[in-house]
């Protein structure tokens, strides 16, 4: 299995856009006080569009790296903040409603990242593709639970989420060294495999 060759550089195009992500989320709060849904919804998908943008520009660009990585964390976390936040700004009461179903969503969450960081001392930025598939279920879940229609694709989002951040728990107890862009549980014992034959190959030059 070959990854993209990585980048020390900060300052590169999808880095920048990452930062735009980090900066324009808390702007959601302000909206939903204001009851602005249009631009709420507007911004929303443009803050999601970004997840898929930079990414692709770093892969398509050769510009992949950890500092990336761990940057797009940081952007993903205080996204879902702002989106959390303004969601209690606006529809507190539906918030109230789901919260059973959001509070297991949030603990599962804050548990990958408490696995990573008791083994590896650092965040979690697998990127992993059952997390960015979520949000095809997220989003229309998510519009038709503020419109009123039903209430259950939402909940089935947040299950979703919930097998996500299981299975980012579950990479972090295969991986041996802490490791980004991970995509699946299946790559991360590829990694772990390739990681013991490498280790098994120094051993024997070593020894003869």
């Amino acid at each position: 299995m070959t990854f993209a060759p990585e980048t020390d550089r900060w300052l590169t195009a999808p880095n920048v856009i990452t930062t735009a992500r980090i900066l324009g989320s808390p702007a959601l709060v302000p909206l939903a006080i204001a009851q602005q849904m249009a631009w709420l919804a507007a911004l929303a998908i443009f803050l999601v569009f970004t997840e898929w943008l930079d990414g692709y520009l770093a892969r398509r660009s050769h510009l992949t790296s950890a500092v990336g990585a761990r940057l797009d964390t940081i952007a993903d976390a205080v996204f879902y903040l702002s989106v959390l936040v303004a969601l209690l700004a606006y529809q507190p009461d539906k918030v109230a409603e789901e919260k059973v179903w959001m509070l297991v969503a949030i603990a599962s969450y804050a548990l990958s990242w408490l696995a990573c960081l008791v083994k590896f001392r650092r965040l979690p930025s697998y990127h992993t593709w059952a997390a960015k598939g979520v949000w095809l279920i997220i989003i229309p879940g998510t519009v038709l639970w503020l419109a009123g229609v039903t209430a259950w694709l939402l909940r089935l989002s947040m299950i979703c989420v919930m097998l996500a951040n299981i299975e980012a728990i579950a990479i972090t107890w295969v991986l041996r060294e802490c490791k980004v862009d991970v995509p699946s549980f299946w790559h991360a014992r590829s990694i772990r495999r390739q990681s013991a034959v490498d280790r098994s190959g120094g051993t024997r030059q070593e020894n003869g």
